[in-house]
């Protein structure tokens, strides 16, 4: 049996009873906004046609389009909504378009689902059939976050004619490295959770509907098995070896496994790449980030790379970054950052799109090119508050880049340890520390820049003090800092190491202690071994035993560290299950389950200086101080 949609626009007007129902699934303001609503859809190159709500001012007239391409419109609900969404009612409210797209292969719009790769050619298609709709003045500007900022950054690079301008927040600029992969390490609990709460269920839906299957039934199913993955995720699922031999996604999501299939940066992943590409976008971005982002190093490369190198001057002088606290992580850190994880910035995404695709003269273009909400920790307790910084460039101007270096007794080993973070180089020898990584008691995973699902695995700043006392994890800590330190931007770390084994994975963490003794992670990052040449590099085994120098790139940080608080860096080799673990064999873990224990030694000595390079800005007036 075909289940299939109507392929002529459905009217939902605001004069209907069914409209009475959706004003009140939208917040009761359709009804009196004077906006009308149509499913229309879009025919892709290939005849697939893509369902699209299309909000529209009542009155007749020719608009500027905002466009959405999602996959998330259900996400596997137990019921179907249309023409029910606030943010886009607002928009045809305020004289423009709005269109809220299903990709491929999700909810109402045809096809099969292949993530990612099927963005580049749809998204184009989608906006030149907006802008050359009858309801259109010609612009289309793009919005949304996460994969939704992905379906913009994709034709942005193809050039459609009709498009304007772009608002992609909380998203990646390299999909490889900082999205599937981390330093060539598989992001294992963002593949999975994210899966599990979007595509997975909306996956399995269609395919029992297509089936035939009662929709009461399916949705029974449907929650059975989200409930079953819930259950086990952290359990069980994350735990398998190899990552392959996980059977749940070979039906509902067969591509997590092509994802495995490419581990390096090849010609399927680079064929996604924006970086390599800011040339050929010629529209301004409205680039909207966040510190505990997952995706927060995409957010500022894409910034970076528009602004230095945009292939109009539009394009490099009108674009922006604005960061705040926490993206995808929400508010399930346990350090707050003040009343709202969303604080409002200067330019708002309709200020923005007001200027570019309605030609107000609002004055977007004198507004501050990088926008901050940098956060200020607590002394004690866990309410900490933030407050805007502004810039023209990135990094800040008055930026000092300063070294605290690492240094110990050769027993750094846990927050009981004597390790320390030093503003003075190692002038001699120095004993190294030492500590042994097996991949059946890896490091867990508490905080940090992670997505998808925090009532499982939350994510944000946590304390790590338990993190702390574990022994494969080495501490160094400052002294309690004299004065106020302001952090705001990229965060590096000089590690030099050796392994007992031909590959293995260091970590690093960026942590800030507190008065009351809360250490609370403010960055973190990871690095393989045999890519320590960089993602894009083909692997080289290193030599057991060897020292090796490894740099970490943490991300960007716009924190204060407060007077009396001290700075700490954690070192280890494991961060589990946000990351896959290394089995210490060079061998791939997609593949192999076979491991090995490894010996790690640090150095920290005036031949191969271990440190912490942070960012610190000089002339900012911290708030309360």
């Amino acid at each position: 049996m075909k289940t299939g949609h109507p392929r002529v626009p459905l009217p939902i007007r605001r004069r209907t009873a069914l409209a009475a129902l959706l004003a009140c699934a939208a917040g009761a303001g359709f009804a009196q906004s004077g906006v009308d609503c149509t499913i229309e859809y879009a025919t892709m190159r290939d005849g697939t046609r893509l369902a699209t709500e299309v909000y529209r001012p009542a009155a007749e007239g020719r608009y500027p389009v905002v466009l959405q391409r999602t996959p998330y419109n259900r996400n596997g609900a137990a019921t179907d909504t249309s023409c029910a969404n606030p943010m886009f009612i607002d928009f045809a409210a305020n004289g423009y378009v709005a269109l809220n797209q299903d990709v491929r292969g999700m909810y109402r719009s045809d096809g099969a689902f292949h993530p990612m790769q099927q963005e580049v050619s749809d998204g184009y298609d989608a906006i030149e059939w907006a802008g050359t709709r009858a309801w259109s003045n010609g612009k289309v500007g793009t919005m949304g976050g996460s994969y939704v900022g992905l379906t913009q950054w994709q034709p942005a690079t193809r050039m459609p004619p009709h498009l304007a301008a772009i608002a992609p927040a909380i998203t990646a600029s390299d999909y490889h490295d900082h999205w599937t992969y981390v330093n060539s390490v598989f992001d294992l609990w963002f593949a999975q959770s994210w899966i599990h709460v979007t595509f997975g269920r909306e996956t399995l839906l269609r395919e029992l509907l297509r089936a035939g299957v009662p929709r009461e039934e399916a949705n029974t199913q449907v929650t059975a098995w989200f409930d079953r993955g819930s259950a086990e995720l952290l359990s069980n699922w994350v735990w398998q070896l190899p990552l392959k031999s996980f059977p749940e996604y070979r039906s509902v999501a067969p591509y997590y496994y092509t994802w495995l299939d490419h581990p390096r940066y090849d010609a399927y992943w680079r064929r996604l790449d924006v970086e390599p590409r800011y040339e050929q976008v010629q529209v301004p971005a409205l680039n909207t980030g966040a510190w505990y982002d997952i995706f927060q190093i995409g957010t500022v490369r894409n910034f970076e790379g528009l602004r230095g190198r945009g292939g109009s001057d539009a394009a490099r002088t009108g674009t922006k970054l604005v960061m705040t606290c926490c993206g995808h992580a929400g508010s399930s850190g346990q350090i707050s950052w003040g009343e709202t994880v969303n604080p409002t910035p200067v330019t708002t995404t309709m200020r923005f799109f007001d200027r570019y695709l309605k030609g107000v003269d609002n004055g977007v273009e004198q507004d501050p090119a990088v926008q901050l909400h940098v956060l200020n920790p607590p002394d004690t307790g866990t309410e900490g508050d933030a407050f805007w910084v502004y810039s023209d460039v990135w990094p800040l101007k008055n930026t000092e880049w300063r070294s605290w270096h690492l240094a110990s007794g050769g027993a750094a080993n846990g927050s009981q340890g004597d390790g320390r973070l030093e503003s003075a180089a190692p002038a001699g020898r120095s004993a190294p520390d030492r500590f042994v990584y097996d991949p059946h008691d890896p490091v867990p995973t508490v905080g940090g820049n992670l997505c998808c699902e925090p009532a499982l695995l939350p994510a944000g700043a946590h304390d790590q003090s338990q993190i702390e006392l574990r022994g494969d994890v080495l501490v160094y800590t400052s002294a309690p800092l004299e004065q106020d330190l302001v952090a705001i931007g990229p965060v590096k770390v000089v590690l030099w190491a050796s392994t007992s084994g031909p590959d293995t994975d260091f970590t690093a963490k960026l942590v800030d202690v507190h008065h009351d003794g809360i250490a609370h992670n403010v960055l973190d990052r990871i690095v393989r071994a045999k890519f320590r040449d960089g993602s894009k590099q083909p692997p080289r085994l290193v030599r057991p035993g060897r020292a090796y120098e490894y740099t970490i790139e943490l991300g960007n940080v716009g924190s204060v560290f407060r007077k009396g608080h001290r700075i700490r860096l954690e070192v280890s080799s494991s961060n589990f299950p946000h990351y896959a673990r290394n089995l210490n064999t060079g061998r791939n873990e997609a593949e192999s389950a076979e491991y090995e224990v490894a010996n790690q030694t640090v150095f920290h000595d005036a031949a191969r200086p271990s440190r912490l390079v942070l960012p610190v800005v000089s002339g900012i007036a911290v708030p309360g101080r």
